[in-house]
């Protein structure tokens, strides 16, 4: 037997649990989303629930409304219960004929079908065990125990390919140690670069007068950024993004906010640069971070909260969260740091003042992200975006933590953290 294959049979588990019917429980957020749950509850101040497999929570003044409905009692058929006592006491034909007559009474049985799954691996019926692992997962795609078998399955063929994507999928949908760890035994050392796409990265366009100099300064400039961030977030735009340099329109310099404050990304990128003769350093911020923004918005079709775009932003662009931390500090002693679920959406209409509170919070809560779960925690959350999750689901999905968790860990940094600066030997 393999090495591999040997660590994949060792490491199978027996502790699948029952899936309940979704939608039990529609819960309605103060600014308009709605969740659908399989169950909710109230613990305290928190709202608790349960969806495909995975349990959150979200603070009470963040709920609307909760539409509780009648949850049937979750399956217990005892042939499926008998059957992992089987498995796990190494008897797989006897489980397997267990797991067999459940599925007679109940052809879609997810449960029972992953128990078949796991007794015929046990007994080296690979092929078999594909089929039925498949079957699984089309009954249910979003089952991240399911996805986790069939990367078993994958595993054990030798098929690193797809089992790489069936473990991202299930922890996707799941965080779990262990499928994190077979996720590392079958993924490639490193990532293989990406093939050359055909025709141009970027698209400059000019309002009010063309400035070729400046226009080949910018795509140089971009093209090394594209690169760079394509490297660190493991993925790039499938289109060209289109640059729009506005010589009819004045400079950020001087306007008293954030720099990159004044360049507007709706996918293409606007930079004002009247009075630009050529690329200076708050133009090249202000495309880093503008750059960086494309990435986010190709990859998760803008389903990000303002507070990560921004953050992520910043972070590529180069920001300083440390200074952004120490000025927060005095907040979070008082208690008075803003909610990043208030932050979800544009920062239009804010003032001056405001505007600069919510950018310095969000890079100093993705310097967090990055504190507690490193660049692969950005990655993760960024995928987790892509395949639609609502944040209160991506964060505890990608990090680990709920959303209060991790509001609650980056709030107690940030109450000495200009302390920690201040003690913090010179550079």
């Amino acid at each position: 037997m393999p090495p591999l294959r040997a660590r994949v049979f060792a490491a199978m588990t027996l502790a699948g649990s029952l899936s309940a019917p979704a939608g039990a429980d529609t819960i309605t957020l103060v600014n308009g989303r709605v969740i659908e749950a399989d169950r909710s509850w109230w613990e305290g101040s928190q709202l608790r629930y349960e969806k495909d497999g995975g349990v959150y929570g979200l603070p009470r003044n963040l709920v609307k409304h909760v539409d509780q409905k009648a949850l049937p009692e979750p399956a217990s058929d005892p042939d499926i219960l008998t059957g992992r006592e089987r498995l796990a006491a190494h008897e797989p034909v006897e489980a397997a004929r267990l797991f067999k007559l459940a599925l007679r009474r109940d052809p879609q049985s997810v449960p029972a079908l992953q128990g078949l799954a796991e007794a015929q691996l046990a007994q080296g019926e690979v092929q078999v065990a594909r089929e039925t692992a498949e079957r699984a997962v089309r009954l249910d795609d979003r089952n991240a125990r399911s996805r986790a078998l069939l990367g078993d399955v994958y595993a054990i063929l030798g098929d690193r390919a797809r089992a790489e994507e069936q473990y991202g999928r299930s922890l996707l949908l799941r965080p779990d140690p262990e499928v994190r760890r077979k996720l590392g035994e079958v993924a490639p050392a490193t990532t293989p670069p990406s093939p050359a796409r055909a025709g141009p990265l970027f698209r400059v366009k000019y309002e009010g007068g063309a400035n070729e100099t400046l226009g080949m300064a910018v795509v140089r400039a971009l093209t090394e950024t594209h690169a760079e961030y394509g490297t660190k977030l493991g993925f790039s735009p499938e289109e060209p993004v289109t640059v729009v340099l506005q010589a009819t329109t004045a400079s950020f310099a001087g306007t008293g906010g954030p720099g990159w404050a004044n360049g507007l990304n709706d996918g293409t990128i606007r930079v004002p640069a009247l009075g630009v003769e050529q690329l200076t350093p708050e133009l090249l911020r202000v495309l880093r971070h503008e750059l960086a923004h494309s990435f986010v918005a190709s990859r998760t079709a803008n389903n990000c909260p303002t507070w990560l775009q921004e953050g992520i932003a910043q972070w590529l662009e180069g920001g300083d969260p440390n200074r952004e931390d120490a000025g927060l500090a005095p907040r979070a002693r008082a208690g008075r740091v803003t909610n990043l679920l208030t932050l979800e959406s544009p920062f239009r209409g804010l003032s001056e003042e405001e505007a600069g509170q919510a950018y310095a919070l969000s890079l100093s809560a993705v310097a967090h992200i990055l504190r507690k779960r490193g660049e692969s925690g950005i990655v993760r959350l960024i995928a987790a975006l892509s395949d639609r999750l609502p944040s209160e689901e991506a964060l505890p999905v990608a990090l680990a933590l709920s959303y209060p968790e991790f509001q609650k860990s980056w709030e107690e940094y940030l109450r000495t953290a200009d302390r920690a600066a201040a003690n913090a030997p010179p550079r």
